[in-house]
């Protein structure tokens, strides 16, 4: 059973309020909070992760002009236009209003897991000879590479991705975590937090090393950290109804809610 609409709407922008702290300091990225829309913008990523609008929250009669701005805003700096539904969206028919407005929905959805009552949870004992501590600024590229050989991307991309992290690392809510086995980073995981909520993200392992306690270790560092920022809420989005989210299901979080993409006929992002 799904969270409770007024509760999803809350994880939503818990999620977005925690990421505008790193778009503060970061150029180029812009998140907007309104009462009525989301909106994420990235002048560096084009992924639909870094560009889309989420949240919408409006009345019948605003929803399609509500739409169009949301359209005008990625195409002034020539993204395609991209919007996630989630429950807590309205008016209830905003998915049929998009499939008019030329948006075509993206198969598969994300899912966002939870885990609650932080303060009640049984830790898992990290294993023994992995230690993981946060990065400090001269790690960052470190981080992008061992991240990027977690997901099998390329290399190439790591000085682009440092580019990016960099502002935030020292942030008081922000934490970007190294695993590491002697003298060998192995997996990556950073935390955001907002009030008494925190967002996990940036988790992987290489794989050569998955099966040594890396990704428990990682996560149990971001957990007791959470914890004693007065977090009671963890979050994560992972697509839907694959094995990692059994996984998931398995180490204590549960599904909130699952949202859709819809993304306007005229090109994804590169």
């Amino acid at each position: 059973m799904g969270a409770p609409v007024e509760r999803i709407a809350e994880l939503e922008w818990a999620n977005y309020a925690a990421t505008g702290a790193v778009a503060a300091v970061t150029p180029g990225l812009e998140v907007v909070l309104r009462d009525d829309i989301v909106l994420s913008r990235s002048a560096i990523l084009s992924t639909l992760d870094a560009n889309h609008a989420c949240l919408v929250r409006t009345t019948a009669a605003s929803a399609n002009s509500l739409i169009a701005e949301a359209v005008e805003f990625f195409h002034a700096t020539g993204a395609s236009a991209a919007i996630y539904l989630s429950p807590a969206c309205r008016p209830g028919d905003l998915g049929d209003r998009l499939a008019r407005s030329g948006f075509k929905r993206q198969e598969g959805q994300e899912a966002w897991m939870v885990m609650e009552k932080l303060q009640e949870v049984d830790m898992p004992s990290p294993s023994p000879g992995i230690a993981v501590r946060p990065i400090t600024e001269p790690e960052v590229e470190l981080f992008a590479h061992v991240f990027l050989t977690a997901f099998d991307m390329p290399r190439a991309f790591a000085p682009v991705m440092a580019q990016i992290l960099e502002p935030s690392v020292g942030l008081p809510t922000v934490r970007h975590y190294l695993a590491w086995q002697k003298d060998q980073a192995l997996g990556t995981c950073s935390l955001v937090s907002y009030h008494r909520f925190g967002v996990l993200g940036s988790a992987g392992v290489v794989q050569d090393r998955r099966r040594s306690g890396a990704a428990t270790a990682l996560v149990v560092h971001a957990l007791m950290d959470a914890l004693d920022q007065g977090v009671d809420t963890v979050m994560l989005q992972t697509a839907a109804d694959t094995r990692l989210e059994r996984l998931l299901r398995i180490n204590g979080f549960r599904r909130a809610f699952t949202r859709s993409c819809f993304v306007l006929e005229d090109g994804l992002p590169g």
